[in-house]
């Protein structure tokens, strides 16, 4: 899959740090652009058409699917939150090199829930592998603005949690 050279650098910097840091497996670093880039970005639609205002990726870990997300739409502005400091670290890293319009922040979700300057202020929450749909809904719903929506990455074998629509396969919304 060919992207545009943002997406590559990201790609090239995924790749550089993926020996030093546990980011993603051997098997997967092969066909990170493929498998996980392009998974990342089915989002977009969904991501475009909510409100405008920050969007947070919850343990984004190597940066997806927020990364991939800010560089295609740089208009909104992104949290990626990854509570392991080594991988915060890459993804400081990342926004520098990149010069994307997103905070890092070091933290888990469940204690920024509690917190009045993330709780209910993002008109946009991803989840992707975090955690089964309806656990990762209960980290990601606290989060999201009134008039927002938490998007969840599900599998194929994955239950959908019933206040969940389907907006396409392996996408699962709940709107606030």
């Amino acid at each position: 899959m060919i992207y545009e050279p943002t997406l590559e650098r990201y790609e090239a910097l995924v790749r550089r740090w993926a020996g030093r840091i546990d980011l993603v497996s051997p098997g997967d670093l092969a066909r990170f652009g493929d498998r996980h880039i392009a998974d990342s970005l089915r989002a977009l639609p969904a991501v475009k058409s909510l409100p405008p205002g920050p969007g947070i990726d919850v343990g984004s870990g190597v940066g997806l699917p927020g990364i991939p997300l800010a560089i295609a739409d740089p208009s909104r502005p992104w949290r990626l939150l990854e509570p392991q400091a080594k991988r915060a670290a890459f993804l400081e890293e990342v926004v520098r090199a990149l010069g994307l319009n997103c905070e890092v922040v070091v933290r888990r979700a469940e204690e920024i829930a509690k917190d009045q300057a993330f709780a209910a202020a993002h008109p946009v929450v991803t989840l992707r592998a975090v955690a089964p749909p309806s656990t990762a809904l209960r980290l990601g719903l606290p989060l999201v603005a009134p008039g927002g929506a938490a998007v969840v990455f599900v599998g194929a074998a994955a239950e959908i949690p019933p206040e969940a629509e389907v907006t396409e396969e392996g996408l699962a919304i709940v709107r606030r």
